[in-house]
């Protein structure tokens, strides 16, 4: 029989309560977090909730087509998984000690015109996983797996404007001229912006920390705006109404 050395905690447990850092400037792991020994496809498969990630024999987490995978690198612990930012997803990556990783479903990104990916923020359904490996698991000297630690989360806001909420109404009480500025302030942070004109004649420019919006002609049509700040996105609106 083989002789599996696993960690000190069993298959999957849920800890109810953060855990201390060694480091006072690593966070302890998040409320909900699972332990979970994960054997590779070889001895078991275990199944990473229901993510459908598994590691298969050449120890890489693969997603199956049912997530999207970010390696973010080497972290302190799972509590320093952070995605600041989501680049270059992949369906498998390196099962490797003291990285950490970010899961997704491939319908809630959005793909941002810098090649940055977000997800929705508010009450839209959308959560994500946090994956962090603790250490490999061996039988006879082999790698047969890996001790991981995850937790679902949600995206953080980042004082990003209500998802569907209106940011900015241009109509003839702010707009006089064809021409003629209007600004909008966007939130603290390195917002990025993706202003769907839907083929009217309106402009909308960055100007430091605000957008500036113009028109060509008059009319009436309420505009999608996305703003994204890190792994997280809204969508709002520019409504204008200055018919002819």
């Amino acid at each position: 029989m083989k002789k599996i050395f696993l960690p000190l905690f069993l298959a999957a447990i849920v800890w109810g309560a953060p855990s201390c850092s060694d480091d006072d400037k690593v966070p302890g792991d998040p409320d909900g977090t699972v332990a979970l020994n994960m054997m590779d496809e070889g001895n078991g498969k275990t199944l990473l909730d229901d993510s459908g990630i598994y590691i298969d024999k050449a120890q890489n987490f693969v997603t199956g087509g049912r997530c999207v995978l970010f390696t973010l690198g080497k972290v302190g612990g799972l509590g320093a998984v952070t995605p600041k930012s989501l680049e270059t997803g992949t369906s498998a990556a390196a099962v490797e000690a003291g990285h950490g990783y970010v899961a997704v479903r491939p319908a809630a990104l959005m793909s941002f015109p810098s090649g940055k990916q977000a997800m929705p923020i508010g009450d839209r359904g959308v959560n994500y996983l946090k994956i962090y490996v603790v250490s490999p698991l061996t039988a006879e000297d082999k790698t047969v797996g890996a001790a991981v630690k995850y937790v679902a989360a949600v995206p953080e806001s980042y004082k990003l404007p209500e998802y569907g909420s209106t940011v900015l109404t241009i109509d003839d009480s702010n707009y006089h001229e064809l021409g003629q500025k209007v600004s909008l302030s966007l939130p603290a942070g390195e917002a990025e912006y993706d202003f769907i004109d839907d083929g009217y004649g309106i402009s909308c420019e960055r100007d430091g920390g605000k957008l500036v919006f113009r028109l060509d002609d008059w009319f009436a049509h309420k505009f999608e705006l996305y703003l994204r700040i890190r792994e997280s996105y809204t969508k709002v609106y520019v409504d204008v109404n200055v018919p002819l």
